[in-house]
């Protein structure tokens, strides 16, 4: 409220005289289940009602419910009938898609696994790509210029039960390597579809599903989830660069038998004159020998490289144990119009570089 109204009064007596300019505002959580149990129409006509007046000086970001992404058919109806009953309304500026790589119920455990349970993860959390790529085609049948973006406000690895630190933190889970590759596989698929997505955020980040940290009284952990993101700051605010992968899928085993995942996952982007390229290897078998190729006579002057792996797939940071699982500097060369370095099998690896 500006000042000199009433409410703007009283934020002054509680301690803050400025307004707090906020500038997104999610309109209804999860309004087809928890948040109303609505169809789509419904919610249409609620969000209408309660962002027509709502006050132009704050120029906000409004955010409508969008679908639940992870349900068998990717919720499409959701959007179809949100866009359909917003006929000849102004839409929203973003659409809240929540996306959970959810393992409930299957016999999968966040703490112990092998091989097929490793690849059944980062199989379901690829699927994120075409849901994205679908419901910006539906969105773009009622919104040509694509006005409205996605707001991808909602997503990580969901495990069932069984590896709370302890009874009364119901949601907390086990935060493995595996959490780590699935966290940087997801931040390039983000990052490929900068142009669709406005905003992107893990729900949780402390003590909840996908943490970034765990803690209990007076101890504090990082987990490894949050390495990658640390490592993928230098993307923030930058310019996507397009990458071409020519690395195969490859044949993994999985819970329903073999099946098929991207070989190498990777995005780029540059700010001035920094490059940052980011590198997932989810292989359990193999290294990747990396040559990137810096295309348009672009040249790199020097380059450096982090990375974030462990020889055990189940690796884990513990309050005994803190920094099991942390990054460290990894060698690259800058060869000619290329960088190359050796991607160690089931590794998030960061390179950065001056560019001329």
């Amino acid at each position: 409220m500006p000042s000199g109204s009433t409410l703007a009064e009283e934020r002054a007596r509680n301690g803050s005289p400025e307004p707090f300019r906020v500038r997104y505002w999610g309109v209804g959580n999860e309004s087809w289940g928890c948040g109303g149990t609505m169809r789509p129409q419904e919610y249409a006509a609620l969000y209408r009602r309660f962002v027509t007046q709502f006050p132009a000086y704050t120029e906000p970001f409004l955010v409508a419910t969008g679908p639940r992404g992870h349900s068998a058919d990717g919720d499409i109806g959701w959007t179809t009938g949100f866009f359909d009953a917003m006929r000849g309304f102004e839409p929203p500026d973003g659409f809240s898609l929540h996306f959970y790589t959810d393992l409930r119920p299957t016999p999968l455990k966040a703490g112990d696994f092998k091989a097929p349970e490793w690849y059944e993860v980062l199989l379901r959390g690829v699927r994120l790509e075409k849901v994205i790529e679908d419901h910006w085609k539906e969105m773009g049948k009622f919104d040509a210029a694509h006005r409205t973006k996605l707001v991808v406000d909602e997503w990580g690895v969901w495990y069932a039960p069984g590896s709370e630190i302890t009874p009364a933190y119901i949601l907390s889970e086990t935060i493995t390597l595996r959490d780590a590759v699935h966290t940087g596989m997801t931040f390039d698929i983000f990052n490929r579809h900068a142009d669709k997505i406005a905003m992107a955020n893990v729900a949780q980040s402390v003590n909840c599903i996908h943490s970034l940290f765990l803690a209990q009284g007076a101890k504090f952990v990082r987990t490894p989830v949050y390495h990658v993101f640390d490592m993928y700051r230098p993307h923030m605010g930058a310019r996507h660069v397009a990458v071409s992968n020519p690395v195969p899928e490859m044949n993994v085993p999985a819970l329903a038998g073999q099946a098929r995942l991207p070989g190498l996952s990777a995005s780029a982007s540059v700010r001035d004159r920094l490059l940052t390229v980011t590198l997932t290897n989810p292989s359990l078998e193999a290294a990747l020998a990396v040559r990137i190729r810096l295309a348009g006579g672009v040249r790199a002057t020097e380059a450096r490289g982090l990375v974030l792996t462990h020889q055990d797939m189940r690796a884990t940071n513990t309050f005994a144990n803190p920094e099991e699982v942390k990054p460290a500097a990894h060698p690259v060369k800058v060869v000619a119009d290329a960088i190359v370095l050796n991607l160690p099998k089931q590794a998030v690896v960061l390179v950065e570089c001056e560019i001329v």
